[in-house]
C-alpha cells in the first residue's frame, strides 16, 4: 500500500509540475457580441465582435521623424505616426546571453506598435488613431540623474478633433505617467491599448499575452490560447501586456471598473483597456520593465501580483527573497539555489528522519505482512484486523513513510515556481556551459531529437541517475510488479525536465544528491 501511494504521490508531482509549464492558464469564455448603438445612445462597452475586424482605417499619414529620450535605464522611441512607442530598450537587461546583444526591447520590430488609442465613430463602429500623424515635442532627449522628461504628442483627426498624449519620463523609475485627452470625437468611451508582436509558433509565446489584475485576481491570456477575443469586466488594479520576465501595465489612479480585451491580430497580441463609460480624458501610469518581486513590491498597485507563484504562493514569496539573500552572499545564483536547497533540507531533516525510519519499519515485517496476505486472503475483513494488529505491534504506521512527503510538497512546488519565475535567474551564469540558469542545460551542440535547443543535457541526465541511485538506496516494500513500475520514474522525471530552465534541474538534482546523503547516514548507523 505505501509503495502505491509513494507511486501516486511522486506521479501527482510529475503532472503538478509539467501541467504548469506545459499548459497555460485558460483565458475566460468571450462574451456573446453586443449590438452597437445608435451615436446618440452608444454603447458604453465594446463587444468581442469590436475586436474581431481591425479597427477602421484611413489613408496613412505621411510620417514624420522619430523621436528618441533616454534615461538610465531604457531608450524610448516615439512615432509619430499614430502616436506610438515604437522602440522601448532596457539598458539593465541584454537581448540574449551574449553580453554584447544589444538592450531587450519591450517592443517587436514587426507587429502593431503599442499605445493605440481606440474610441467610436458616429456609426457605432470601432476606430483607432493609427492614421493621425502626430506633432511630438520633446523637453530633452537625455534625462539627467534625478531629473525627469515630457513627451507630448499631439494629433487631429480628419473630422477636426484632437488628441493629446502627454507622457511625463523620470530617471531611475520604469513608471511613466501618462495622460490623454481627446476633444471633439464625441462621447464615447475610450480604449488604450498595447500590443506586442509575437511567433505564436514559438514556445516562448505560451508565457506571454494579455494579462489583467482584476476583482483581486490575476487573469493571464497566452496568445497562444486565443482564437477569438475575450472580453474581461471587473474592478481593474492594472491591464496590459505580460511577458515571462516582463510586463507592460496600464494602472488607473485606483482600482476602477473597466472592460479589457485580450486578441490577436495583425501577428502581435493586443490587450485593451477600456473605460467604463463616456469620457474625454483619460489618466493612467505606464510601468514598462522587468518583473522584478522587489521592485514591483515597491510601486503597489498589486503589479508584484503579475510574478504567478502558483498555489503555494505564500510559501514561495519567502524562498523567493530567501534566494535574493543568498545571492548577495554568494554573488552567483547557482550556488544560491543550492545553498536554499540544503536549507530546506536541513529544515525538513526531521521529517525525513522519520518518514526513513517508518520506511525501514516497513520493510522489516514484509514479510510477516505477506504471511497474512497470503493466510487471509479470502476474508478482507479479518485480513484488516491483523494488519492493524501487526502495526500496532511493531509500532509501525504505515502512512508514516508518505505523510513527510506530503508535507513537503507546498515547499518543492513553491520553490519549483519560484526558479521559473524569477528574472534574477534570466542570464545568470552558474560554471562551466551553463552560462544561462533561466534556459535549459547544454554541453555541446550536439542534435539529439526533441531537444531544444541542441547540446548534451548534462545535468539533466545526472538528475535522472541521481534518482536512479535514490531509488536503489530506499528501504521497499513494493512486489517485483510494483518496483518495476517504480524504475519508470527516473525516466519520466528525465525526460519532463530535459527542456526545463537549468535553474530548476539543478535543484532537483541538488535535492536528490542530499537526499542520497540522509539516506547513506542512516543506512549506515542501522548497520
Amino acid at each position: 500500500m505505501e509503495t502505491r501511494l509513494v507511486l501516486a504521490l511522486a506521479l501527482s508531482l510529475a503532472i503538478l509540475v509539467g501541467f504548469q509549464v506545459l499548459l497555460p492558464t485558460p483565458p475566460p469564455p468571450a462574451q456573446a457580441p453586443s449590438a452597437s448603438g445608435p451615436m446618440d445612445a452608444p454603447a458604453t462597452d465594446p463587444s468581442a465582435a469590436d475586436l474581431a475586424a481591425p479597427p477602421a482605417a484611413v489613408e496613412a499619414a505621411e510620417a514624420g521623424p522619430s523621436v528618441e529620450v533616454r534615461t538610465d535605464l531604457y531608450r524610448a522611441v516615439f512615432s509619430p505616426r499614430g502616436g506610438r512607442i515604437i522602440q522601448f530598450e532596457l539598458f539593465r537587461y541584454p537581448a540574449t546571453a551574449d553580453p554584447d546583444s544589444g538592450p531587450y526591447d519591450l517592443i517587436r520590430a514587426d507587429g502593431v506598435k503599442p499605445l493605440a488609442l481606440l474610441w467610436r465613430n458616429a456609426s457605432g463602429g470601432v476606430v483607432d488613431d493609427r492614421a493621425i500623424a502626430y506633432q511630438i515635442s520633446a523637453t530633452t532627449d537625455e534625462v539627467a540623474p534625478g531629473g525627469s522628461a515630457t513627451v507630448t504628442m499631439t494629433g487631429r483627426t480628419a473630422s477636426g478633433a484632437t488628441i493629446v498624449k502627454k507622457l511625463g519620463l523620470q530617471a531611475g523609475s520604469y513608471m511613466i505617467d501618462l495622460s490623454i485627452e481627446a476633444s471633439g470625437i464625441g462621447a464615447t468611451p475610450l480604449g488604450l491599448g498595447w500590443s506586442r508582436g509575437v511567433d505564436a509558433n514559438s514556445s516562448v509565446a505560451a508565457t506571454e499575452g494579455p494579462v489583467a489584475y482584476v476583482d483581486n485576481g490575476l487573469q493571464f491570456f497566452a496568445v497562444t490560447g486565443i482564437s477569438e477575443p475575450a472580453v474581461l469586466e471587473g474592478r481593474f488594479s492594472w491591464a496590459g501586456y505580460a511577458e515571462h520576465y516582463f510586463l507592460a501595465a496600464l494602472i488607473p489612479d485606483e482600482p476602477v471598473p473597466a472592460k479589457m480585451v485580450a486578441a490577436t491580430a495583425d501577428g502581435a497580441g493586443q490587450s485593451t483597456l477600456w473605460s467604463a463609460s463616456p469620457t474625454e480624458k483619460i489618466h493612467y501610469q505606464l510601468y514598462l520593465g522587468p518583473k522584478s518581486m522587489a521592485d514591483l513590491e515597491k510601486l503597489g498597485h498589486d503589479l508584484d501580483q503579475s510574478i504567478d507563484l502558483g498555489w503555494f504562493w505564500v510559501i514561495a514569496k519567502p524562498l523567493m527573497w530567501a534566494l535574493l539573500l543568498i545571492e548577495r552572499v554568494v554573488g552567483n545564483y547557482g550556488w544560491a539555489i543550492i545553498l536554499l536547497t540544503i536549507a530546506v533540507r536541513v529544515l525538513f531533516y526531521p521529517v525525513n528522519k522519520r518518514q526513513i525510519e517508518a520506511m525501514k519499519g516497513m520493510q522489516r515485517i514484509q514479510p510477516e505482512i505477506a504471511k497474512i496476505q497470503e493466510r487471509f486472503k479470502d476474508d478482507r475483513e479479518k485480513l484488516n484486523r491483523e494488519m492493524m494488529e501487526l502495526y500496532r505491534r511493531h509500532k509501525v504506521n504505515p502512512l508514516a513513510g508518505c505523510l513527510p512527503m506530503l508535507l513537503q510538497l507546498p515547499v518543492f512546488v513553491g520553490l519549483y515556481n519560484v526558479l521559473l519565475q524569477a528574472i534574477e535567474l534570466r542570464h545568470a551564469p552558474f560554471f562551466g556551459w551553463i552560462n544561462d540558469l533561466s534556459q535549459p542545460d547544454r554541453l555541446g551542440h550536439l542534435a539529439i531529437p526533441f531537444l531544444t535547443p541542441p547540446g548534451i543535457p548534462v545535468l539533466t541526465l545526472l538528475m535522472g541517475a541521481s534518482m536512479i541511485v535514490q531509488q536503489k538506496m530506499t528501504p521497499s516494500t513494493a512486489d517485483p510488479t510494483q518496483q518495476r513500475m517504480m524504475l519508470f520514474m527516473p525516466v519520466i522525471f528525465t525526460v519532463m525536465f530535459v527542456n526545463f530552465p537549468a535553474g530548476l534541474v539543478l535543484y532537483w538534482l541538488s535535492n536528490n544528491i542530499l537526499s542520497i546523503g540522509q539516506q547513506y547516514l542512516s543506512n549506515r548507523q542501522a548497520s
